[in-house]
Order: structure tokens, then sequence, then C-alpha cells
């Protein structure tokens, strides 16, 4: 046979091989991080409910944000932004009813399923750190609403989903809550702002409250550029500073933050103002502490 035709032979026979195995390849690694089951953390048993938990939990409904998601009736929806995997967020009043206290807690704080697996596309982060307390209430207030409206489906994993998860385009949430860095720590004077901060505007500054420059979304050490009356403004009709309009927070001001009370649009200010004129020394030891967190994260991953 002639050298051209068995070297043509060859490459035909490798090519197959790759047409063949790469896409087993690309399920199988991906399938793996897809299918991981997490450890179940421990939690303390919530308190029952009452009626001022419910009232409680209504609140925190609108602050964090759950309807963005899960719609105003927390029945899912399909999301939008979370291309290339289709997710469908969850009908929160079918998993409220179902779920046990300590599922839902894992599922809202710490991103695992039922099963251990991970979720997707759950903001896990901004609710690491919610409260005993408030996570009973907002568990209280879904199911006073009771069990209505249609199960979801589960993300669709097609090639182009499996490929962006094996690029690190897609994230479990489980990965998400552990990577995201915190806020930042004034001493427990401001430790009620801090909180708020994080369930309320971590969504989109981030869990560091830092902001995004690809989003063009701002550090919140831009509140300095607000007096006290201007940042309710900003909070309850979405106007800025220059008494500008700015469309995200006039539209969040009438879907979320316009129900926060007085005494929590003030606790906020008072955080965020802190935090940006905050000492340089204490700048200098949050990004120390997130250096040796993330490489103890590090260590941890290569074991």
């Amino acid at each position: 046979m002639h050298p051209v035709l068995k070297w043509a032979g060859a490459i035909a026979v490798v090519t197959a091989v790759l047409v063949v195995m790469v896409p087993v390849f690309l399920y199988v690694a991906s399938e793996a991080v897809i299918e991981r089951r997490y450890p179940l953390p421990a939690i303390e048993e919530p308190a029952a409910p009452s009626p001022k938990t419910v009232e409680r939990g209504f609140h925190l409904a609108q602050i964090s944000g759950c309807s963005d998601c899960h719609g105003a009736d927390f029945n899912g929806r399909l999301l939008k932004g979370a291309e290339p995997l289709r997710v469908w967020s969850s009908n929160l009043r079918l998993s409220a009813a179902r779920m046990s206290d300590g599922e839902f807690e894992r599922a809202l704080r710490r991103g695992i399923a039922s099963d251990a697996t991970s979720l997707w596309a759950m903001p896990s982060a901004d609710y690491a750190y919610m409260s005993e307390d408030d996570v009973a209430a907002l568990l209280a207030y879904l199911r006073a609403l009771g069990p209505a409206g249609p199960t979801r489906p589960r993300p669709v994993w097609d090639r182009g989903a499996r490929l962006a998860l094996l690029e690190g385009r897609i994230v479990p949430a489980v990965l998400t809550v552990r990577d995201s860095p915190s806020s930042l720590d004034l001493g427990p004077r401001y430790d009620g702002g801090r909180y708020l901060a994080r369930i309320s505007c971590g969504e989109c500054h981030g869990t560091n409250l830092a902001g995004s420059l690809e989003r063009n979304i701002p550090d919140l050490d831009v509140v300095s550029l607000y007096s006290r009356a201007a940042f309710f403004d900003l909070l309850r009709r979405g106007i800025g500073a220059h008494r500008r309009h700015i469309p995200a927070m006039m539209r969040l001001s009438s879907i979320r933050f316009h129900v926060l009370a007085d005494y929590e649009i003030m606790t906020l200010y008072d955080y965020l103002d802190a935090r940006a004129h905050a000492p340089p020394a204490l700048l200098v030891r949050e990004k120390a502490n997130e250096l040796r967190r993330r490489a103890a994260i590090e260590a941890q991953s290569e074991e």
C-alpha cells in the first residue's frame, strides 16, 4: 500500500476514535462533577414558628430577593441569565412543604440539594451567614403560604453546558459558597449593617460588596458620595448621587428596598459609610486573612 494511503488510513482511524472518545470523556468528566455528593453539615433545629416569625419571613423574602429568581408567587421559573445551562429556579412553596428544616437550611445557605448534590445558579453565598432564626422565619413564611404550583424541571445538561462546566464557566453553588470572599468586618457596632448588606446587596455587588468592573457594578464604597438623606432616596426611589435616576435601583426600590424600615436603612448606611472610610491597616489585615483562607482551601482541595 502506498505510504500516503497508509498515513491517510491511520489519520482516519485516529479521527474516528477521537470522534467517539471526546464526547465520552466530556460526559464522564462532567457527570462526575454534576453527581458529586457533598458532606451534609449539622445544623441547629430552628424554633417553632409564630405569627411574628412568619411576618419576619415575609420581610426577609422581600429584601433578600427571593422573588427575583423564584417569581412573585415563588412558584419558580426558567432563569434567563443561566445560559449555557438551562436552569429553572425551584418552586419554593413545594420545596418548603417537602423539605425538612435541615434540607432547607442546607439548600439556602450551603447550596446543597436534598440528595447531597450541588444546586446550580443558586446564590447561596449571599445567604451563607443568614442567622438560624432568619432561616426559620423564611421557612415558616413559605410554609404558611401552602404548597401550590408545578414542580420545575431539573437542569438540562446538554453538550454545551457540560463543556462550560469543565471549562469553569459554570460553577456548582457549593463551591461558589466556599470560594466567595467575606465582607469587611468592622466590629460589633456595625454587625447589623454588615448582615443586611450581605443578604440584600450581595446578589449584585458580590459577597465582599466590591462590585464588578465587567458588569459595570460599583464597589459599595460609592456610598461615601451620599448623605444619609440621599441614601434613603437611593433605596426608596432609585435616585442616585447628583439626582440621577438609576434604572436598576429604581426597579429594586420598587420590588424590594421600599419595604426596608428606617432603622434598617440607617444601619446599612452606617456600615457602608464606615466601610468606605475604613483604616488602611484594617484593609491590609482583611486582605491577608482572605489570602490565608484561600490558601487553606487550596491545600484542602489537594489532599
